[in-house]
């Protein structure tokens, strides 16, 4: 479980269940709504549980700047689980403009000598930085301090990722590897935090893995009448 603050001082809870290459992502902000994300086939099931819906679809491919990144409205701070994600205006050349993720290199990462625990867990500090000057600190640390296996840091660590990609106002990073990444992370000027609460190791049932084969996929969650989709699966198989 991670908890994220925005700028605005707003406190928000993620649970992180993770199984495999698969992400499911919980928030005590909304928890009649979950995000369940492939980190390998880069897509996301928004999942709303009262209503028993779903849309579905295909996350941005490639690196993502360092910049602070903008709050978005989907996933929303987390539990890592070992075993067991607005609307444009105007025109529709601004609307396609404002969706189009920015994609640029990956942020430019310098550590440090120097260690903390955080929640239990041993890591290094590690400054961000842009143009040379730093705009973040981050605590970070590896699959050992974790208590996780490679795939599923591989897997938080492209969680991390997509957040940035979707502009999401998360402060955590991962390396360019995916085999580090962020325990505790602050972005400068007061912008944002993201800080690990705690860890378990508790095995989630399937069915928190999927989407019901009894939920309807649409167009959009926030439409005022739902526009259905296929009612295939989100995620096909059990991961």
């Amino acid at each position: 479980m991670y908890e994220t603050v925005g700028a605005d001082g707003g406190k928000t809870r993620h649970t992180f269940a993770i199984s495999g290459r698969f992400v499911r992502v919980d928030t005590d902000t909304d928890p009649e709504r979950f995000q369940l994300i492939d980190t390998g086939l880069l897509t996301m099931a928004d999942v709303d549980i009262e209503n028993k819906r779903y849309t579905f679809e295909k996350l941005p491919r490639g690196q993502v700047s360092g910049a602070v990144p903008e709050t978005g409205s989907k996933p929303g701070g987390s539990k890592v689980n070992k075993h067991d994600g607005q609307k444009a205006g105007g025109n529709a050349d601004e609307s396609a403009a404002a969706a189009k993720p920015v994609l640029l290199p990956s942020p430019e990462l310098s550590p440090t000598r120097k260690k903390q625990n955080v929640s239990g867990v041993v890591c290094r500090l590690v400054r961000e930085l842009v143009d040379g000057q730093p705009v973040a600190e981050h605590c970070m640390a590896g699959t050992g301090p974790f208590g996780i296996t490679g795939r599923e840091m591989i897997t938080l660590s492209r969680l991390f990722t997509t957040a940035r990609r979707l502009q999401l106002g998360w402060a955590g990073v991962a390396t360019a590897d995916e085999r580090i990444a962020s325990v505790d992370s602050k972005l400068g000027d007061g912008a944002g935090s993201q800080t690990l609460l705690s860890i378990s190791y508790d095995w989630i049932p399937d069915e928190r893995m999927r989407v019901s084969k009894q939920y309807r996929r649409v167009q959009s969650l926030d439409a005022a009448t739902d526009a259905p989709g296929t009612s295939q699966p989100a995620t096909g198989s059990t991961p």
